[in-house]
């Protein structure tokens, strides 16, 4: 309800509850007694003082109490509890809506201070670090393309359980070894085109106890950490392939609380492209795509795949699901989420999911659920998947 209908005599109401509304609710409306006599005299067609429409209620507010309790009226007592429960429900009505509004302003808040912060890190490393763009391209076949899978790298967690250690130091380890096998493998196979999907979680986050206990690095370093990384990734590989094609899909550890609170659009990780576009901005042969709605469409030579994270698109069922959405058949579905590899046929559907570079942390440790950190490359021809390279790397 607008603040403009709130002032003005509803349908249902008599003047007299017009009236008692009006004051009782004068706080809330923001209006003073001057202000509720000009409307009550332009409803009832009269010209009374102020003095007189306050002094009125003030003689209910002295009756009302004792005509309720000592219930000498039974029509007084239901108006009164009518118009009591009416002015609880504007009150709660007013409340709710300036709560949402305090909370997108906060999430706004937060999104322009990280904004600021990256834009200042981004200066800083153009003076220290600048991405050159001096590609020493070698011999690569046309219709031979790649795809290089990230997801779950889950940046700013420390673990150090019975199966896996994970911090930093190797973290910068492991994206060191995916970088050289994609390289290694991607010269092997002539590979003319690198498609790499991005398909999220590469941060730790702040959505749960767990993860928030785990983290030795905030949300905002996280972010800044892990898109400089990506960057140079991104950089170095296109120094070595002719075209890079950049998907970006967000996770769910980038949310910026409950995900039954914020929408899909409230998450950190979508600064992400924004920094890899703004520090690679002299590489031409760079195509960056990010998804609207957590997915992307896309083509991998003749097949037409979507790149997903996996959260909203469960395994056994995204064959079914993105189909519907997307009014066509998918050759292949990527995703990522579950930590684990994974590739299946369902007809004329294979759904492929990556696993994560972190490994085991102690909720899929205490959990039983396992899950050896790894990445993958694929191979692309004309006539589809010719092969896929499963990166591994060492736990303990």
């Amino acid at each position: 309800m607008s603040e403009l209908n709130q002032l003005l005599k509803r349908d249902s109401e008599d003047f007299q509850s017009y009236h008692i509304r009006l004051f009782e609710n004068k706080d809330e409306y923001q209006i003073d007694s001057h202000e509720i006599a000009t409307l009550l005299n332009k409803e009832y067609g009269s010209n009374y003082d102020e003095s007189k429409w306050r002094k009125d209620f003030a003689q209910y507010c002295k009756w009302k109490d004792y005509l309720v309790n000592k219930n000498l009226d039974e029509e007084i007592v239901q108006k009164h509890e009518e118009i009591r429960i009416e002015s609880e429900k504007e009150r709660i009505r007013k409340n709710d809506q300036n709560r949402e509004l305090r909370k997108k302003i906060a999430n706004s808040a937060r999104f322009e201070k990280l904004q600021e912060d990256i834009v200042k890190a981004i200066l800083k490393l153009e003076k220290k670090k600048k991405l050159k763009f001096s590609p020493t391209i070698g011999k690569s076949v046309e219709n031979r393309h790649g795809l290089a899978l990230f997801s779950d790298w889950h940046f700013g967690m420390d673990v150090n359980n019975s199966l896996n250690v994970f911090n930093k130091q190797i973290f910068n380890e492991r994206v060191e070894k995916l970088v050289d096998s994609i390289i290694d493998y991607g010269k092997k196979n002539e590979i003319s085109t690198l498609h790499i999907g991005q398909l999220g979680d590469l941060v730790s986050g702040v959505i749960h106890v767990s993860t928030r206990v785990q983290s030795n690095e905030d949300i905002i370093e996280q972010i800044k950490y892990v898109s400089e990384t990506l960057a140079e990734v991104v950089g170095k590989l296109a120094n070595i392939f002719p075209s890079i094609k950049y998907h970006n899909v967000i996770g769910n550890h980038g949310r910026t609380g409950h995900k039954n609170d914020v929408g899909v659009k409230e998450n950190f990780e979508y600064l992400i492209p924004w920094f890899l576009e703004a520090r690679l901005k002299d590489f031409d042969n760079i195509e960056f795509v990010t998804d609207k709605d957590g997915y992307i469409v896309s083509k991998i030579l003749n097949e037409d795949v979507v790149y997903v994270h996996g959260n909203f698109d469960r395994v056994d069922r995204c064959v079914t699901t993105l189909p519907q959405i997307l009014g066509f058949v998918p050759s292949y579905i990527f995703g990522g989420h579950i930590h684990h590899h994974y590739e299946k046929e369902h007809g004329k559907t294979t759904v492929v999911v990556n696993g994560s570079l972190i490994g085991s942390d102690d909720h899929s440790t205490t959990g039983r659920y396992g899950g050896k950190p790894s990445q993958k490359f694929m191979v692309f021809t004309e006539e589809g998947l010719e092969c896929t390279y499963i990166i591994k790397f060492k736990t303990k």
